[in-house]
């Protein structure tokens, strides 16, 4: 009796441009022919449609068959061409592998191989070498096409169009007012989860019509290109000849934040969780509701020696923080005009291209000289910063502190207080909260030890 050959159809497409899946449809069709011919009836088909083979990126489809030749729910693989299968040869080995330990059929539309022999292995072995091969000079050709255009200023377009930009990279308002929005605000200091909520409460999705989530959020303003820069493999290469959306200070701001959290998008439960430091072992101390106090918490490496009410900890650094606010900058200003020495590297960055273009330079010669320009850029943006007191969101909104939320307000006191050391209690019995116990480091690396006002009204907070 001839056993019954139960065959499984695998198809795949690395690119579906149109995304109507026609390609791995006619894969399917001449892959049911084929398994017709020899007899075979076709149980399941596995479809990894728009999945490269050559990324090293999982196949669930391919992963899925594999399962099901170990479990014997299939024992027979119907391809059209080898290269479907395989792309990498540490696919193809581990293929194999399993090939002659189950010992199952493979059919393949466009020749079979008979993995049987040792023959038919080494053919196998030889057409995988030379997919792999084919997919490791397309791989080369594709990433110098993107050099090429990165260098010009051409910022790459990936599958979907970028939020804020239509698909020519002309900017869409209000798309764009919403990313200049929250550069804005994650520059400030507010959590990128914070900021994510809020414009999901107010109905705001992303480019494919989802709820923004952290992780989205925290990818989309990492991109060089809103600020008019355009990269290649990570570094920026060239300044984008489309429009930015928001300025440089603004970005790197932002982007110093997002370098800056340990915790990623983790929003803070408790106003100075982290900001607050024992003045024992100096180790940050936490909130915790069950006694409605920040502690110095040995569970987390502390020493345990001190705790200070959440409720007088609150009120004594944001009045702190409401006082520096109405402190004027006194840095003298910067001689050096920033915005001209940019302006003149912007001008020359176009001279090259435009050389470039003409055929003057060829692209080695270009890149240094482009490279150079840009460095000037770069250098200049950094001293400007640095030059520059630094404008904080919330700091600008400080009178409406009890309307911001709580990633808001933590921004608030960041913007001018960096940490605040809790020293032992320095109060006994029934007298009023001394605030001494608080000593506030500000960013202009001065600090104090607080002291009530003496028109402030002794209260218990």
């Amino acid at each position: 009796m001839v056993e019954q050959v139960t065959a499984g159809i695998y198809t795949r497409l690395s690119l579906d441009k149109t995304g109507d899946g026609l390609a791995v449809q006619r894969q399917e069709s001449a892959c049911r022919d084929l398994a017709k011919r020899h007899g075979w009836t076709v149980a399941e088909v596995y479809e990894d449609n728009d999945v490269s083979a050559s990324s090293g990126k999982e196949r669930p489809e391919y992963q899925r068959m594999l399962a099901d030749l170990e479990s014997g729910s299939i024992n027979a693989v119907v391809v059209y061409a080898w290269d479907r299968l395989a792309r990498r040869m540490t696919d193809l080995v581990a293929f194999i592998e399993l090939q002659r330990r189950l010992d199952f059929d493979v059919a393949h539309v466009t020749g079979d191989v008979d993995l049987s022999t040792a023959s038919g292995r080494q053919t196998a072995y030889i057409l995988g070498s030379v997919a792999q091969g084919e997919a490791e000079r397309l791989g080369e050709r594709v990433s110098a096409q993107k050099q090429q255009r990165a260098l010009m200023g051409i910022p790459h377009k990936g599958r979907h169009r970028l939020y804020g930009y239509d698909e020519n990279w002309t900017p869409v308002e209000p798309e764009a007012a919403i990313i200049r929005e929250a550069f804005t605000r994650r520059a400030s200091g507010e959590s990128t989860t914070a900021i994510a909520r809020d414009l999901t409460a107010r109905g705001i999705k992303t480019v494919s019509g989802r709820d923004w989530s952290s992780g989205v959020l925290g990818q989309t303003l990492t991109k060089h290109v809103y600020a008019g820069q355009v990269t290649f493999k990570g570094e920026v290469v060239a300044d984008s000849i489309h429009p930015a959306l928001v300025d440089l200070d603004t970005f790197n701001a932002a982007q110093a934040e997002l370098a800056g959290s340990s915790a990623g998008t983790n929003t803070r439960k408790y106003l100075l969780s982290g900001i607050l430091r024992c003045g024992h072992c100096t180790f940050p101390m936490k909130g915790n509701p069950s006694n409605k106090m920040y502690r110095c918490s040995t569970t987390y490496g502390g020493c345990g020696r001190l705790s200070v009410r959440i409720a007088l900890a609150d009120h004594w650094v944001k009045w702190a923080a409401m006082q520096r606010a109405n402190m004027k900058p006194s840095r003298d200003p910067d001689p050096r005009d920033y915005d001209a020495e940019m302006a003149a590297a912007d001008d020359e960055i176009a001279r090259v291209q435009a050389d470039y273009r003409e055929g003057i330079y060829t692209l080695a010669e270009a890149k240094p000289l482009l490279e150079a320009q840009r460095q000037v850029k770069r250098d200049a943006a950094k001293a400007k910063a640095r030059a520059v007191p630094r404008l904080n969101h919330a700091t600008q909104k400080y009178l409406d502190y009890g309307r911001m939320n709580l990633s808001q307000q933590r921004a608030f006191i960041n913007a001018h207080i960096t940490d605040v050391i809790v020293g032992p209690a320095v109060s006994r019995g029934h007298q009023p909260f001394n605030p001494a116990r608080f000593e506030c480091h500000y960013p202009d690396g001065t600090s104090e030890r607080l002291e009530r006002p003496a028109d402030d009204p002794v209260e218990d907070v």
